[in-house]
């Protein structure tokens, strides 16, 4: 059916629903700041710089489709995804391992939240619905 694991992938985003996406896009994100703690451990700076774009292309998509229409708290998370942002960009440039474990922090924080989130509307049963 599928001719490589990248269609298979593929096609599992397009056919989640928008809560699935979420977790999907926390996970990798996740696994981007492993990589990036990783390549600064080790003075790796092309893995360092590849996984922090990368970080990076996440966050301003989760900040970029934020519905500040829909819910009132969307405009100052957005705020918190864009200074989270900026300081991963200004790690990445300054090989700034401190100004990243911060950014870094506050994101798992919101990661987390996400989550709970994400298992509260599961429990009640509220399937594809979007958070």
């Amino acid at each position: 059916m599928y001719k490589d694991s990248r269609e298979f992938v593929k096609d599992a985003i397009l056919t989640a629903t928008p809560a699935a996406r979420l977790m999907m896009l926390l996970d990798r994100l996740e696994v981007d700041l492993k990589r990036t703690e990783n390549a600064f451990a080790t003075g790796d700076v092309y893995k360092r710089n590849v996984a922090l774009l990368h970080a990076q292309d996440i966050v301003l998509n989760l900040r970029d489709t934020l519905r500040v229409d829909l819910w009132p708290g969307a405009a100052q998370l957005k705020t918190i995804y864009s200074f989270i942002y900026a300081e991963f960009v200004q790690a990445n440039i300054y090989e700034d391992q401190k100004r990243f474990e911060r950014a870094s922090r506050l994101l798992i924080e919101l990661i987390e939240a996400w989550r709970a989130a994400n298992k509260a509307l599961m429990e009640k049963g509220a399937v594809g619905v979007s958070i």
